[in-house]
């Protein structure tokens, strides 16, 4: 009997996934989007320790996403979800979230690679300290 729920177990993890995917993705998309038409909603999808780094000069958020000069990425083109870590991959960007209770929150956007070493980190215009 233990055999035959085995399999439900997996396929209902795998679904899981599948949709938590969907939700980092929709995130990630809804900060690019938002950044150009509705700032102040783009804001809301930040981690706080990336919102509180990205007012760290004073400025609001709305108007420092905007100086932050975050590509426009487009589609993306692959994401990961590791527990409650999440990364968006775009042509050119990486995006980083976490999980928290009310959903999805960006931790860095505006990623790249600045070395082939998996050991160098990214180089993001906006992250959490």
């Amino acid at each position: 009997m233990l055999v035959v729920g085995l399999p439900l177990v997996l396929v209902l993890a795998g679904c899981g996934a599948q949709v938590e995917g969907e939700g980092a993705g929709a995130a990630a998309d809804a900060l690019a989007a938002d950044v150009g038409a509705d700032p102040k909603a783009a804001c809301a999808l930040l981690a706080p320790r990336t919102l509180e780094s990205v007012e760290d000069d004073g400025m609001p958020c709305p108007q420092a996403l905007a100086a932050a000069g975050l590509p426009t990425p487009g589609e993306h083109t692959a994401v990961t979800v590791a527990g409650h870590s999440a990364q968006v991959r775009y042509r050119g960007e990486t995006v980083f979230l976490a999980l928290f209770d009310d959903g999805w929150k960006v931790t860095a956007a505006g990623c790249s690679r600045t070395s082939s070493d998996p050991d160098v980190p990214y180089d993001c215009a906006i992250e959490g300290d």
